[in-house]
């Protein structure tokens, strides 16, 4: 609190300080004369007007300091055999002087260079997670579209070629044969469109979204994949916040395909338990396995996991299953259920 408000001080009124300062510790020197030695409390207005000033008048209180001392030197009387030896020892407190001078400026050079690298840092975090959240929100409203204009587009076209159909067979036209294929591609890239749609919305913005996204990518995996996948839900999983549940289902979505392409598994469970003070995403598998740690396997979609995973405050863990197999591990806290600050 006392760093801060001096930070908003003006810089004349910070050096006025130091000034006093300086001659407030010059009478102390002055009264103690040379009993006892105050040399050290120079560099107090030294380093204060160094930390919270600048380099200029950093020379000047450094020079007021050495000033002050000699004053308060010959003003207590203290004799020197020879004047030269005033004059030495004049110079050797001015290089104290100037030496705490130069610590406090690298001090505060280093302090500025890491406040700097951690608000890069910070701004580049953030660029990141608006990045991935208007990727999100962009694949949301392109699912939207797809499903209430394209699907919908399709389904209709297809209806027309069906009923198209139905009047070339009641004519006993050899062109019937064509329009049934024509009505069915166009029902197949209907359910295509769809299906490309919920993969890019794929859960929907109700409190038990994430739950049935699951399931779904459960049952839709063992469909194309041809193995066994299954989801578990384990107590009360329900997260509100929709941008939360789409980065474990994306968590989630990574873990299976990783699964699926490396791992050659025969079954796969999806498990999402709740406790009371967190909510876990667990994806097992009882296939080859693999080491996290090799830098061959070390891909996008692993780093990409893992991001997701601090963006929900959470940690991520790649262990291998027993007796085969590897576990991905997502585990998030309960207040999870509350907004991302920076998407919000």
């Amino acid at each position: 609190m006392i760093a801060m408000f001096l930070r908003r001080q003006s810089l004349v009124w910070l050096f006025i300080q130091a000034l006093a300062l300086t001659i407030a510790i010059g009478l102390v020197d002055y009264v103690t004369g040379d009993e006892v030695t105050v040399d050290p409390l120079y560099s107090i207005p030294i380093l204060f007007i160094t930390w919270f000033g600048n380099k200029h008048f950093a020379i000047v209180i450094t020079v007021f300091c050495a000033l002050a001392w000699w004053w308060a030197n010959a003003a207590g009387g203290h004799s020197y055999s020879s004047e030269w030896f005033r004059i030495w020892d004049a110079i050797v407190r001015l290089m104290f002087f100037c030496l705490v001078m130069s610590v406090g400026l690298i001090l505060k050079q280093q302090r500025d260079s890491i406040r700097d690298r951690l608000a890069l840092l910070e701004r580049s975090q953030q660029l990141e997670r608006e990045i991935i959240s208007i990727s999100e929100r962009e694949q949301q409203r392109i699912g939207r579209d797809l499903h209430d204009g394209v699907c919908q587009y399709l389904a209709a076209i297809a209806f027309t070629a069906a009923m198209l159909n139905r009047d070339l067979e009641r004519e006993s036209s050899i062109r019937a044969e064509k329009a049934g294929e024509i009505a069915n591609l166009l029902q197949d890239a209907a359910k295509r469109t769809r299906d490309l749609a919920r993969g890019l919305s794929p859960v929907d913005r109700d409190e038990g979204g994430l739950e049935s996204a699951l399931d779904e990518l459960a049952s839709s995996t063992s469909k194309l994949a041809g193995i066994s996948c299954t989801f578990i839900c384990v107590g009360s999983a329900r997260v509100r916040d929709n941008v939360r549940a789409v980065h474990l289902f994306r968590i989630a979505q990574e873990a299976l395909s990783n699964a699926t392409k490396h791992g050659h598994p025969k079954a796969v469970v999806i498990a999402l338990e709740a406790c009371d003070d967190a909510l876990s995403l667990r994806v097992s598998d009882d296939g080859m396995g693999f080491d996290p740690t090799c830098s061959g396997r070390n891909g996008m979609g692993l780093n990409i996991m893992r991001y997701r995973a601090r963006m929900l405050t959470g940690t991520l863990e790649i262990q291998s299953n027993s007796p085969a197999g590897t576990v991905v591990t997502c585990t998030i806290a309960r207040a999870a259920n509350v907004k991302l600050s920076s998407d919000s």
